[in-house]
């Protein structure tokens, strides 16, 4: 695709990607909402907007806050785009909060925190709109026997929740205290049924009870079990993941390598997938989008090396996302790549792309991928001198999977002069797909 200029638009302003056609609305002024340099989607895979669509969160680090400047997750409009406030909740994680798929009003999160020596970590339910919080289950006190009740308790990544048939929303939780594992926190792991209250202790043949934050097992979106990253597999050519019934026993084996960003899904036949990209691996090839059946363990390659078509090795800095749960078939992916335009090292007239700067949508159902915007963030370039977390790009499909949030520092306003700035202004646009009707 060409790659053409745009300069940044005015907050409010909407515009149209030039050599897309997409709709593009800037939502935020960081630097006059809040006097900070970051407001954005706090990641893909967690869910911004809430079950009608009539509010979303985008988080504002305290890291990136000036002198006076507010930090938080900020509470919006979700069809005027207007800040409405931020709420007053304190999850383990900037990710891990929960919207109800019911109730709009509804965030659910764990709230670790002390009161004078005796340390808390709370299963909370807050109305966003009225701000009242209800504790729903007290993890540190029902812990087994023996285990550390000094927290925190962490969701594994991707941070997804599992509903079931029955309505039963399922988590995959660890519990801290334990001695750190290859340098990250460790965390003794166990799935919980929010609905009724059981824990679940997972089948120790296969994933050990301590393990470390990143490999801590996180539910299929079905709620008919978990899924288990592999810690053994992480440095060999075949990712592993160990695929859990809903009493935490072993299945099945898939080969997908889950420490690369990925995110659960659902195909049309109503099995459980994971994508994301792969690097390196023996079974599936490489790819920015490669899926994992978990109900059969087949892989296939929709865009990558040997995909139809060939799209070649993966772009990097790709981040895949697939919180439309009302239209869990779609998946959406971004890639920060080349800032220069596909195949270029430097400043070139007139650059063209191919995923590099590039959103995209991919249908499970069709296997078809539809590239759909340039992103124009270059602050997290892998060969940057400096590299800016916030600007990676974390495209965010709303609840029906009609919009998309991304962020961006909007260093590609000229891709034929890109501006690598770590300090850069980060900030927060909606794309309207051709589907999304406004009310």
């Amino acid at each position: 695709m060409p790659y053409s200029k745009l300069a940044k638009p005015a907050k409010g302003q909407t515009v149209l990607d030039p050599d897309f056609g997409t709709r593009i609305t800037r939502i935020t002024d960081c630097v006059s909402d809040f006097k900070n340099l970051c407001a954005a989607p706090a990641y893909p895979t967690a869910m911004a907007w809430n079950s009608d669509e009539t509010r979303f969160i985008l988080y504002v680090p305290g890291s990136t806050m000036q002198s006076g400047g507010q930090q938080g997750w900020a509470m919006y409009n979700g069809t005027t785009y207007a800040f409405i406030k931020f709420i007053d909740i304190n999850p383990g994680d900037v990710e891990q909060f929960y919207w109800d798929h019911q109730d709009p009003a509804t965030l659910y999160y764990i709230d670790n925190h002390s009161v004078g020596s005796t340390m808390h970590a709370d299963l909370t339910a807050i109305n966003v709109e009225t701000g009242v919080k209800t504790v729903e289950y007290s993890f540190l006190d029902n812990l087994p026997a023996g285990w550390p009740r000094t927290g925190p308790v962490r969701c594994g990544y991707p941070f997804a929740l599992g509903i079931n048939s029955k309505g039963e929303r399922i988590w995959g939780l660890g519990a801290g205290g334990i001695p750190n594992i290859n340098g990250q926190l460790a965390l003794n792991v166990f799935g919980f049924n929010q609905t009724t209250k059981q824990m679940v202790f997972y089948d120790t043949q296969y994933v050990a009870q301590g393990q470390a934050r990143g490999t801590t097992p996180f539910p299929l979106l079905s709620g008919q079990g978990w899924v288990a990253p592999d810690p053994a597999s992480q440095n060999s050519q075949t990712g592993r993941v160990f695929i859990l019934d809903i009493n935490g026993k072993y299945i099945r084996t898939v080969n997908f390598d889950a420490y690369e960003h990925c995110d659960t899904a659902m195909n049309a036949a109503g099995h459980d997938m994971l994508v994301g990209s792969q690097f390196n691996r023996a079974t599936g090839g490489n790819g920015n989008v490669i899926v994992a059946d978990l109900n059969t363990g087949a892989i296939q390659n929709l865009v990558g090396e040997s995909s139809s078509p060939a799209f070649g090795y993966p772009t990097t800095g790709c981040l895949t996302g697939s919180t439309a749960w009302q239209n869990p078939m779609w998946i959406a992916t971004g890639m920060t790549g080349d800032i220069y335009g596909t195949d270029n090292s430097g400043p070139t007239a007139n650059p063209t792309t191919l995923l590099d700067q590039e959103i995209m949508l991919t249908s499970l159902t069709f296997g078809l991928t539809y590239r759909f915007a340039h992103h124009r963030s270059t602050g997290n370039y892998s060969n940057a001198p400096q590299s800016n977390y916030w600007a990676q790009t974390n495209v965010t499909l709303s609840t029906s999977g009609t919009r998309v949030l991304f962020q961006s520092d909007w260093g590609n306003g000229d891709p034929s002069n890109p501006v690598l700035n770590p300090d850069a202004a980060v900030d927060t646009y909606v794309i309207e797909l051709p589907s999304y009707k406004r009310a």
